[in-house]
């Protein structure tokens, strides 16, 4: 699916709206409270960023140096009665962010390459990937099986601050295709979420605006 947002019209705090000046881009380290993730995705020209719901622990987001980054908009989150019959949870847990105004947002990963987005770039096993985390850089492996949404991945160490960064491709280009959120608590091994879940679940949730989740304002466009 191929998704597009447009955000309109959202208030933002007032310290959001101050003058960060800060870069913005996936692979960054991100703080939000006394959690700190890695930012999974940055869509440059809507002035946006995702990463897992994981990451959760305040409305607004910081990077290392406590410039704001952007303030949460929807955030979605499993139901308790979401979980899997094998104790694994099913679904996705994503965090949507709004960019501060004078934000200053880059597709690039601090790899060089450029992170992108395509129609049908889906995980699979045996499928090589890698992914940046703040804690390990970037690492690689393969997809060693698929279910609920997510995908486990050989061969990477895994730790909690690189939870919500990007998986993906790596291309001939120079560039990256994303395919998963890391999601480096799964009990059993590492393991992402995947992006096509991510963004038809964002869709669903944007085509709800009387949803909870999602404050009036947001509007979609796909």
């Amino acid at each position: 699916m191929v998704v597009a947002l447009a955000l309109l019209a959202i208030g933002a705090s007032t310290r959001a709206d101050a003058d960060t000046g800060v870069t913005v881009f996936p692979g960054m380290e991100i703080h939000q409270g006394s959690t700190i993730c890695t930012l999974g995705f940055v869509e440059v020209r809507l002035r946006i960023a995702l990463t897992i719901a994981q990451c959760d622990s305040g409305p607004t987001v910081t990077d290392s140096h406590g410039d704001v980054v952007g303030v949460v908009v929807p955030t979605h989150r499993n139901a308790a009665d979401d979980a899997a019959t094998d104790g694994s949870t099913a679904g996705v847990e994503y965090e949507l962010i709004k960019l501060a105004p004078n934000a200053n947002p880059t597709d690039l990963l601090p790899t060089g390459r450029r992170l992108q987005s395509m129609p049908g770039s889906v995980a699979q096993p045996a499928l090589p990937v890698c992914h940046f985390g703040i804690s390990t850089a970037q690492t690689c492996g393969r997809v060693s099986s698929v279910s609920n949404d997510r995908f486990v991945i050989q061969d990477v160490p895994a730790d909690n601050r690189d939870d919500g960064g990007p998986v993906y491709i790596l291309t001939d280009n120079n560039r990256a295709t994303i395919v998963g959120l890391f999601d480096a608590v799964s009990p059993s091994a590492p393991a992402a979420q995947s992006w096509q879940a991510v963004m038809e679940q964002l869709y669903t949730d944007l085509r709800a605006p009387t949803s909870p989740q999602v404050p009036a304002g947001v509007r979609m466009a796909s």
